[in-house]
């Protein structure tokens, strides 16, 4: 396992270096937030002008979701792709900029569409965008932060997702009312592309420039060795890794499940318990804030639980659990209960794994590592969610949700695997040092 070593002295790097905050750090986490706020926020508020568009385009729902399906698939696609070229090619910054860019361009041209099929190319390019921004920031954060810290303003910082979830679609719809979805979606893409680009330069990472990973250079001591070709981690080496693939089953199996009770909760809530579509949408803002809760509170948990892996994992046998309990809310009260306690459980998955990434493999290699596990998750959207939304419907909603909350609980299996393959390769590293002294 040729990349174990260089992870191991990268923690042991990162660990120096926690004696003190970095002077920028408070403006590195304040820009990550405005990221995570313009990259998540408008995709998982998309759903809101699905209505407006459907009615000015006259096509049916399924289609016109069809458009905010290929935007949430694509952002997955796009943290890929940031995570082959960060930061060989690429700068963290230069990424997020041009994602900036392609967000004006995607969603500006999204306003302009007139039938849908013209929507999926500008649909695909604003996800693409989106993600990779997200990606550049996310992972510029874990490389200046230090280590104990990690979770802590990570959390900070992915609490933009949330907030942005929150009042986006407020706002969104407000506005939509009033001047109409085309140009909302022109502003949106006006804003976005400058709060983007305004935080992009504070995702620079020292030492993690393309020319810094060049060949070393014959110097004065050493003019007649030759170059040095340096250690580039490849995505075969990634996939290669057994603690890597432990870590990417897990977001595979619980991203099937992870979503399907939030996907579901407004249809049960209507067909099952005959609710109100109003006390659905609070359940839904009370999932939302006991969420960015769970995120505030990432730091306190960590130091609480002994590690970020020892509360990601108690996080997902939480939303695993709580998941197969929802057919089995009976009134408005029991399922508000459920909608604080699932959202309790949310948050600190989402915030903890880019954390628990960085505390596996490091920083240096982290964009990588992170691109690669986020194509698990956009899984989900290709045949999760379709698969057990269906089954849901033939089979009814107990069967559906048990089975989605089971698969999140089933997951934590590869992050005992993982564990267990993690203090292996530990317990060997002491002894082949020994061995070569």
């Amino acid at each position: 396992f040729p990349p174990f070593t260089m992870q191991m002295e990268d923690a042991a790097c990162a660990a120096s270096t926690e004696v003190g905050c970095q002077p920028h750090l408070a403006k590195k986490v304040a820009a990550c937030f405005v990221s995570q706020f313009f990259t998540s926020g408008p995709i998982y508020s998309f759903g809101v002008f699905l209505p407006f568009i459907q009615a000015d385009l006259g096509v049916s729902l399924p289609e016109v979701s069809a458009i905010g399906s290929s935007m949430n698939t694509a952002q997955f696609a796009g943290a890929f792709l940031a995570g082959l070229i960060i930061p060989q090619r690429a700068g963290h910054a230069s990424v997020a900029i041009f994602g900036a860019v392609g967000v004006l361009i995607g969603l500006a041209s999204l306003s302009m569409i007139k039938n849908p099929f013209a929507a999926y190319p500008a649909a695909i390019l604003a996800g693409l965008c989106l993600g990779s921004s997200n990606l550049a920031g996310i992972v510029a954060l874990n490389a200046a932060v230090p280590a104990k810290k990690r979770a802590t303003f990570v959390g900070f910082a992915t609490c933009g997702t949330s907030v942005g979830t929150i009042l986006l679609p407020q706002f969104y719809t407000l506005l939509t009312e009033s001047i109409g979805w085309r140009w909302v979606m022109r502003i949106t893409a006006a804003v976005s592309c400058v709060f983007l680009a305004a935080a992009a330069p504070f995702f620079t990472v020292e030492g993690a420039s393309p020319r810094s990973l060049l060949s070393d250079r014959p110097t004065s001591g050493n003019r007649g060795a030759e170059p040095v070709e340096p250690t580039e981690l490849g995505i075969q080496d990634v996939v290669q890794d057994p603690r890597f693939l432990c870590w990417w089953l897990d977001m595979l199996v619980c991203f099937f499940g992870y979503l399907i009770p939030a996907t579901l909760l407004a249809e049960f809530a209507k067909k099952e318990l005959q609710l109100s579509p109003n006390l659905a949408a609070l359940c839904y803002s009370l999932v939302g804030v006991s969420a960015l809760i769970g995120k505030l509170s990432s730091g306190c948990l960590t130091h609480f639980f002994g590690g970020p892996r020892r509360l990601f994992f108690a996080s997902q046998v939480l939303v695993g659990a709580v998941g197969c309990c929802l057919p089995f809310c009976w009134n408005a009260a029991s399922l508000l209960v459920w909608s604080a306690v699932y959202g309790c459980g949310i948050g600190p998955v989402i915030a903890m794994i880019s954390v628990v990434l960085s505390d596996l493999f490091g920083t240096k290699d982290l964009a990588l590592y992170h691109g690669v596990s986020r194509t698990a998750e956009g899984a989900r959207n290709l045949i999760g969610i379709p698969l057990l939304s269906l089954l849901a419907e033939k089979q009814g909603f107990t069967i559906a949700l048990v089975l989605s909350g089971a698969l999140v609980s089933f997951s934590t299996v590869f992050l005992i695997l993982l564990e267990l393959v993690q203090r292996r390769l530990a317990q060997r590293l002491p002894s082949a040092e020994e061995s070569r002294c």
